[in-house]
């Protein structure tokens, strides 16, 4: 899989407190992948450290790895702490951007300056993001001072010069396996252990076949990657390539008129050796842009020597070739042979009555406005549900 790890936590809902951390990364196609999960007292740092310190013990012990949080204290002080395993070089931690501009949003409460912010992360290409920062910080000296406490190499894409994202500018994994598992969150927790224990079995099992399936086809790469350089191709074919070296390494590539956007094309450098493109976008996602398929093809380059090995269908293949045993009849466990005695903490048990909803709620739980009407199931009409049916 890419080496990312997302990490986030949510409540739970059941007859004890408690809280649900999960780290959760994505292959190469695009398909979450589940890593770890943990049930804690709550998001606190002793938690927090415990399931970052055994993520990096029984999961990865790769250098390199990016990790993407929100910016919760506890995750915060956990990752500070050197034994852990997540300081450089051993591992990058950056902020989750939707989150950032909730932040935003609550502090400043406007709505498109947030989407401003937002848009300013995401831009790939570095200088055009020091014009853009630049004009932001001028919209107010306390809107200067709140984006510069956050250092940039914490939330934008263009300063994320090695690429370490691949992208992933929010924990909108975590967020995707949170959605999937909320109605696990109010049952007891052994039965949530068994339900995710079989969710990730066959999440498994189904993309592990996949990439099987594509590998048999002659596929070597991902279809989801083949499908975007198919894009670039296109618009490659429009670009106008200039070779300002006798060695064909270094070029300069101009996009042509955009008739849909109405704005002339840009010029940008790019350096075969170096596999850099200025635009920004062959950093942060690690696979050609159409600017390094139009200079390969102008000195005819085989452009897919500039992939990421995380894109190939082998690869996605070992990521999902982990051993799954069944459970089996839970009869045949032998008993133990010591005497223990189950004291359950009366501190996580929740008081009696219906529970009162403690989420505090903001702009990112709310939903884009739609054309959909509600309809009636019991007879059709448009304007009420079946409890208000007047038949």
């Amino acid at each position: 899989c890419k080496p990312i790890i997302q990490v986030d936590g949510t409540h739970l809902y059941g007859k004890y407190r408690g809280t649900l951390l999960m780290a959760t990364s994505q292959d190469g196609n695009g398909g979450v992948l589940p890593l770890a999960f943990a049930v804690v007292e709550g998001e606190t740092l002793t938690a927090w450290s415990w399931f970052l310190a055994h993520l990096r013990e029984h999961v990865t012990d790769k250098n390199g790895i990016c990790l993407i949080s929100d910016r919760h204290a506890s995750i915060k002080s956990a990752v500070a702490n050197e034994h852990l395993g997540w300081q450089p070089p051993h591992g990058y931690h950056v902020y989750c951007v939707r989150h950032i501009a909730s932040n935003f949003n609550r502090k400043f409460n406007n709505a498109k300056q947030k989407e401003m912010f937002k848009k300013l992360a995401y831009t790939p290409c570095k200088h055009v993001f020091d014009q853009n920062l630049e004009k932001f910080r001028q919209l107010s000296p306390t809107i200067a001072r709140w984006i510069d406490r956050i250092s940039k190499e914490k939330w934008s894409m263009a300063y994320d010069t090695s690429g370490r994202r691949y992208g992933h500018m929010t924990t909108n994994l975590s967020e995707c396996v949170n959605k999937v598992l909320k109605d696990c969150r109010s049952i007891p927790i052994t039965a949530l252990v068994k339900s995710t224990y079989s969710r990730c079995r066959k999440y498994f099992v189904d993309r592990g076949r996949q990439a099987q399936r594509q590998l048999r086809e002659g596929q070597v790469y991902c279809s989801k990657l083949v499908t975007e350089l198919r894009k670039n191709q296109e618009q490659a074919c429009s670009h106008i390539v200039r070779v300002y070296d006798i060695h064909s390494t270094r070029f300069e590539v101009e996009e042509t008129f955009n008739p849909i956007t109405q704005r002339d094309g840009q010029k940008w450098a790019v350096n075969l050796n170096d596999h850099y493109c200025q635009c920004g976008r062959y950093s942060a996602l690690h696979y050609p842009c159409s600017h390094i398929i139009a200079a390969c093809g102008y000195v005819s380059m085989n452009y897919y020597q500039y992939i990421d090995v995380v894109y190939t269908n082998e690869h996605i293949l070992k990521a999902y070739s982990a051993q799954w045993w069944p459970l089996g009849n839970e009869a045949a466990i032998p008993p133990s042979d010591e005497a223990w005695t189950l004291i359950p903490d009366p501190t996580t048990i929740r008081a009696k009555g219906r529970p009162k909803s403690t989420r505090i709620r903001n702009e990112m739980d709310w939903v884009e406005p739609s054309d959909h009407r509600q309809k009636c199931s019991r007879c059709g009409a448009e304007g009420h549900n079946r409890r208000r049916c007047p038949m």
